[in-house]
């Protein structure tokens, strides 16, 4: 005791979390009654502390921290919220559970672990975050398309999920598609945004993912593909925060697509000349002698530039707690002339205006600008840079653009020079949109509140496009061309429940919900196009155009919807739990023989760590828990009032227009049905420094709404809907979190995901029905799904090397009448000595045999290091783009193309026949372009998706200025990726969200690496 006295200490110290001040902590010397509270601003002294003495940190709603007293400097502590224990708050929507209480599955991300991150919508965020959570950008293109899949494939109709905004549904799958090229003619590309492009990252507080129909049936026809709720930031108790973030980076394309460089070029063209008996020019004579040549892809991918603003204001002053923000990113294509900027603000309060009355109202508004650029095609600009000849330069001397001329450069099937094709297409998407709600909470009684909500989501655009004449060599547009559209899209909800909280006897614990909702959707377009001799590109008003090619487009659509909702959550003794929801939906999109659907769900959950019999074993599994839950949920994925018979007026040959049949009416169409099981437990043990979570599941999603296919015999039959097939899904996720190292300064934590599922068409239309998956004006059938198979097989000929010798020839099957020695030898699957189209089937799949993530957290002292790894195996890539760069035959029909590399290896006989490229041709008799496996690659890969170092500064350094919190930090964002396909990124998500065209790569605007420094200070 007395050398504890003699060698006493004073400590001192500020406790804060995120930078933020907490009065009122408890200060405890642990062992004794020693003890203090931090005052308003945080700060604490405690005397007569002991050395080597540990401090515990108490405080409601905060995790408690336990350190080692310091005397030799200013002690910082930093608390945060519950979100890491059992008592942690989760949004379950239409109310809030405890982390111990779920038995669904639900996965948490909390603001910290997004902090800081270049991300341009909060879809991209998920990637690597959540078991069973599939996140692929479809596209590079900044504000472009993202793939969000919830457990596997639910539907053949769409499978994003549905987001949630502060209780406003937004949804993913509507309204949010930005200019399509086929409007000035050629392919439409990729189309589809991100559906949260327009709202700001830096607004997030949590997103948590409802994974099982057992914990989405409450949202009811909405819920089938999942449910993702994201939670913004409000005020908090404390003192008023100012905060200011900004981040600047700068984007590239890490990997290219290896095509020939000049003097690779000149003896391939060698090659060319000579099979069609042509002298060969002066200077492809001496290739060695030549340089590089134009690098048509270093010239288009550029390094782009990305920066991002945002100040905010929080607090809590008298009851009325606020956070208001306004925030600004600008994002530049790594893609001559795209980019992407986005300005938006936000404005979250709630008051405590009676002890029974709170209002409160959460809204945000953004506008954002897009420009894009034709990708995802044979005549986009990413294909282009392949495709083109290294021999054309981008200019001409005299500055003009160079184009293709006779012998010089591609010009067949709209490959021209992509630099002149990305200045002289200008497309442009301007998105205004407004999100929120409104709300009064209500206490009629004790534990009895009364919840009214007003939600709103509401979208204006503006898309507009003008392609000029011009001529570029041998390629010559003669027309202007103007395209202009408009769209305007509105959503609201009401929602009106009632939530009863009830305990009895500290044993028994009731949560009931009774409500009722509204909600309806309406959109609209407008669009006008005109070609002709506009004044300038300058001026592209519609009505400068020739009036006589003037073309209108106009189109409207709506649904609503009204719900009845229940829900029972009971616990017992912190042992038992259930919870039971009913859902009644009534929509506008089925007739009176089917308009209600019903959704009901059971979960329950045993703690057998609260078990009396367990506590011998509390030492070393501190938690242990078994779930299970069943659950229904539907979907009304379908255009309004196909139920009925709908005529349009088409132009009659006679003049003036007369009805036709657009859909012919089925009143006995239904909703979608899915209908789900899961199983799990959670453990922790040692201490909590491992917790395990593990969930089976197995879904039966089946009455899909798809039109009727007509047999092959009567393909002009009216086509209706209707509801038919199935689809199961089989899956197991798994979540392991890890505190390796927890001495003092240092930490050291890890997350592993693990994910792996299964799925079959069981059944369809029958009579050998498929869906096929077409690209490139439907010319070419990629993918087909059949009874008994996964979604989106990938469809074609098996290739067996090559015919090596006229033996090998006059011994395989029959293919093409210009069959040599040197083509692709397919195989004759059904042993007819022929090939057709009987020996076509399944070549691969885009579905991976399992994904994961790696996530490694460090913190040493005021140093925070964060390793994010994520990965998919067994997926495989339809490499479409190889069609027109494999030199099968000259640049796929364009014999000035250029090639892949691969060519440099084609077979020759007597000089270069130990080799699987086939012989060049200039016509490809034997069709070795087909469709087959010799394009489908090994989609695998680990990639290192996420590296961020971050420093603190100590508080210490500015106690008596302005400032509370100083955050420095770097950044880098698809750093490197691990993987054996030839492409740009093998993770290539849906063509559009098209779930039968996963995996196909048509020349897709590569996700390019983002390296980014940026600050984060508060007042």
């Amino acid at each position: 005791m007395w050398a504890n006295f003699l060698f006493a200490q004073t400590i001192k110290g500020k406790v804060a979390s995120d930078g933020v001040a907490l009065p009122g902590v408890s200060v405890l010397v642990e062992g004794t009654s020693n003890a203090t509270v931090t005052d308003t601003e945080g700060n604490f002294v405690l005397n007569n502390v002991a050395q080597g003495a540990n401090l515990l940190f108490t405080y409601v709603g905060y995790k408690s921290v336990s350190m080692q007293a310091d005397a030799q400097s200013v002690m910082q502590v930093n608390m945060v919220f519950e979100a890491e224990k059992l008592n942690e708050v989760v949004i379950v929507g239409y109310g809030t559970s405890k982390r111990k209480d779920i038995n669904g599955a639900v996965s948490s991300i909390k603001a910290s672990e997004i902090q800081g991150k270049p991300f341009t919508s909060i879809d991209q965020a998920l990637v690597g975050k959540a078991a069973g959570v599939n996140v692929t950008q479809n596209s590079g293109t900044p504000g472009g398309g993202i793939s969000v899949q919830i457990r596997g494939i639910t539907s053949i109709n769409g499978n994003e999920p549905l987001y949630v905004v502060d209780g406003t549904p937004v949804f993913a799958d509507k309204n949010n598609d930005s200019f399509s090229f086929s409007a000035l003619g050629g392919g439409s590309g990729q189309t589809k945004n991100s559906a949260l492009a327009g709202l700001n990252m830096s607004d997030i507080e949590s997103i948590d993912i409802l994974k099982d129909a057992s914990a989405t049936a409450i949202y009811g026809a909405n819920g089938a593909n999942g449910v993702v709720l994201i939670t913004t930031k409000k005020g908090k108790k404390g003192k008023s925060t100012v905060s200011y973030e900004t981040y600047m980076g700068v984007q590239q394309v890490i990997n290219f697509v290896d095509v020939l460089n000049l003097p690779q070029y000149a003896k391939y063209q060698t090659k060319v000349l000579e099979l069609n008996g042509e002298p060969i020019p002066y200077q492809y004579q001496k290739p060695d002698l030549l340089g590089r040549g134009t690098d048509w892809q270093d010239e288009l991918f550029r390094n782009a530039a990305m920066y991002n603003h945002q100040l905010s204001f929080s607090g809590d002053k008298d009851g009325t707690r606020y956070y208001s923000s306004i925030n600004y990113f600008d994002q530049e294509g790594v893609v001559l002339n795209s980019n992407f900027n986005r300005m938006s603000v936000r404005l979250n309060v709630d008051s405590d205006v009676k002890p029974w009355l709170k209002i409160g109202n959460n809204v945000s508004l953004s506008r954002s600008t897009q420009k894009v650029v034709r990708n995802d095609d044979r005549g986009g600009l990413v294909m282009n840079s392949l495709r083109q000849s290294p021999e054309l330069p981008v200019r001409y001397a005299d500055g003009s653009f160079a184009g293709p001329v006779n012998g010089l450069g591609s010009s067949a099937n709209e490959a021209t020079n992509p630099i002149a094709l990305a200045e002289y297409n200008n497309a442009k998407n301007e998105r205004y949109k407004m999100n929120g709600n409104l709300f009064a909470d209500i206490t009629l009684i004790k534990g009895l509140v009364y919840r009214s909500e007003l939600g709103y989501d509401l979208n204006f655009a503006k898309s507009s496009s003008f392609a000029p004449a011009y001529t570029l060599g041998n390629v010559t547009e003669l027309l202007n061309k103007s395209f202009k559209q408009q769209d305007q899209s509105y959503y609201w909800n009401i929602k009106n429940y009632l939530t009863y909280d009830k305990s009895f006897n500290d044993k028994h614990n009731f949560t009931l919900l009774l409500g009722q909702e509204a909600q309806e959707s309406r959109y609209e377009y407008l669009s006008g196009y005109r070609s002709g001799d506009f004044l300038s590109s300058d001026f592209p008003n519609l009505n400068l155009g020739d009036i006589d090619t003037a073309l209108n487009g106009n189109g409207s659509g709506r649904w609503s919807m009204t719900s009845y909702i229940s829900r029972l959550n009971y616990g017992f003794s912190d042992r038992y739990s259930l919870t039971a929801s009913m859902r009644a939906d009534a929509s506008s999109n089925f007739g009176p023989n089917n308009k209600w659907g019903y959704f009901p769900s059971l979960s329950g959950g045993w703690t057998v760590s609260n078990e009396k019999f367990f506590e011998p074993l509390l030492n070393t599994i501190n938690y242990f828990k078994f779930r299970a839950g069943y659950g229904s949920v539907g979907n009304q994925n379908i255009p309004a009032n196909r139920y009925q018979t709908i005529l349009t007026l088409t132009a009659s040959p006679f003049g003036g227009s007369s009805p036709t049949i657009d859909n012919l009416g089925n009143p006995n169409i239904k909703w979608e049905s899915l209908k789900s099981f899961n199983a799990g437990f959670d453990i922790d043990v040692f201490n909590s420094r491992a917790k395990l979570a593990v969930d089976y599941y197995i879904k039966n999603s089946s009455d899909f709404l798809t039109k009727q296919i007509n047999d092959e015999s009567n393909q002009s039959a009216l086509n209706y809907y209707l509801n038919t097939g199935k689809i199961q899904t089989k899956g197991v996720d798994l979540t392991l979190n890890t505190r390796n190292i927890d001495s003092g300064n240092f930490t050291w934590e890890s997350t592993v995901i693990f994910s792996k599922y299964k799925n079959e068409l069981t059944s369809f239309q029958g009579q050998g029905k498929s869906l096929l998956g077409k690209v490139q004006f439907d010319l070419y059938t990629i993918t087909r799904t059949t009874e008994g198979q996964p979604v989106g097989q990938f469809y074609g000929y098996v290739t067996e090397g090559l015919f090596k010798n006229e033996a090998e020839l006059a011994a395989g099957p029959t293919q093409e009448a210009g069959t040599a020695v040197g083509d692709i030898r397919f195989k004759d699957l059904n042993g007819d000595g022929k090939i057709d189209s009987k020996d076509q089937t399944n070549i691969g799949s885009a579905i991976p045999d399992f994904t994961y993530s790696f996530t490694n957290n460090f913190k040493y002292k005021n140093f925070n290091l964060s390793i994010v790894l994520t990965g998919s195996q067994g997926n495989e890539i339809y490499n479409f783009t190889r069609h027109y760069i494999d030199g099968i035959y000259p640049g796929f029909g364009d014999r000035y193309g250029n090639v892949s590399t691969r060519v440099m290896n084609a077979f020759e006989p007597g000089v270069n026949e130990n080799t699987n490229e086939p012989r060049i041709t200039l016509t490809d008799p034997n069709g070795n372009g087909r469709i087959s496996n010799r394009f489908v690659e090994d989609g695998s890969y680990l990639r290192v998706q996420n590296v961020s170092l971050s420093y603190n500064l100590p508080s210490t350094i500015f106690e008596h200025s302005i400032f509370s919190y100083v955050r420095f930090y770097v950044n880098v964002q698809n750093l490197y990726t691990f993987t054996k396909y030839s492409g740009f990124d093998p993770a290539l998500g849906n063509l559009d969200q098209n779930i039968t065209l996963s995996g196909i790569d048509l020349g897709r605007y590569p996700v390019p690496r983002t390296t980014s420094v940026g600050v984060d200070v508060r007042f």
